[in-house]
């Protein structure tokens, strides 16, 4: 029997709610689409872990003129129901409309064309921690997951992160339980999987939206560094 968030109406009943209460979820993912570029005709805009489409229903009524939209999410009865709402919102709009159902940080994960805009809505640190096994486990998946975010981006494409943190408390070495990371851990990834002008668009206690592009501009040898001070690992 799949796990009840497999089921997409449940999946739409309760996700508000779990990942961050009624009252605080709105504002963080209309956080991200405030801090997006404008977007038409020319864009294309990728939605990792796209779910049921909530975040990029909220993209689309935003700039209904938009060109291109991919989903990419593993669940098909979720897809389906967000093809089935974007096509609802969209019905004046030429936007072509795109999904592959895959999961990320498994490798093979291609996007054409490059996008001008990935975002990925409370994904990563929710997919880290119910992976399970070791903080070092969870770090590799999410390097292996940042590197594939990179890849799908333009020359001048952005990234958009709304994550949820781990707590200020929250504490454990590399061979302890995974755990979520703290936001200077978390921007520390972003810089060693190629990312640069690193940016945290929005804060409220443990939400976040964080914008990155492609490029490292401080170089390999930073990274390292700040990965050491830290106290994780840098990648190799």
């Amino acid at each position: 029997m799949l796990p009840p968030w497999e089921h997409p109406d449940w999946y739409d009943l309760h996700d508000t709610t779990f990942t961050a209460g009624p009252e605080r979820e709105p504002e963080h993912y209309r956080e991200l689409v405030l801090s997006l570029p404008p977007l038409d005709a020319d864009d294309h805009l990728v939605d990792v872990g796209a779910g049921t489409g909530k975040l990029t229903r909220l993209i689309a009524s935003a700039y209904p003129e938009l060109g291109r939209i991919t989903l990419v999410e593993p669940n098909i009865q979720k897809i389906i129901r967000a093809e089935r709402s974007l096509a609802e919102a969209l019905t004046r709009s030429s936007t072509r409309i795109k999904s592959i159902a895959q999961g990320l940080g498994e490798g093979g994960l291609a996007i054409t064309p490059l996008a001008t805009v990935v975002t990925v809505g409370s994904v990563l640190m929710p997919i880290m921690e119910l992976r399970g096994g070791t903080l070092r486990d969870g770090l590799a998946w999410l390097d292996r997951a940042l590197e594939e975010l990179a890849a799908m981006l333009a020359p001048n494409g952005s990234l958009f992160l709304a994550e949820t943190l781990g707590a200020p408390w929250a504490r454990g070495g590399l061979d302890g339980p995974v755990r979520r990371l703290q936001l200077p851990e978390l921007e520390e990834r972003l810089d060693a999987a190629g990312l640069s002008s690193i940016e945290c668009t929005y804060r409220f206690r443990d939400r976040v939206v964080l914008r990155a592009q492609p490029g490292n501009d401080e170089g390999d040898d930073n990274a390292t560094r700040v990965m050491m001070n830290a106290g994780l690992p840098a990648r190799s």
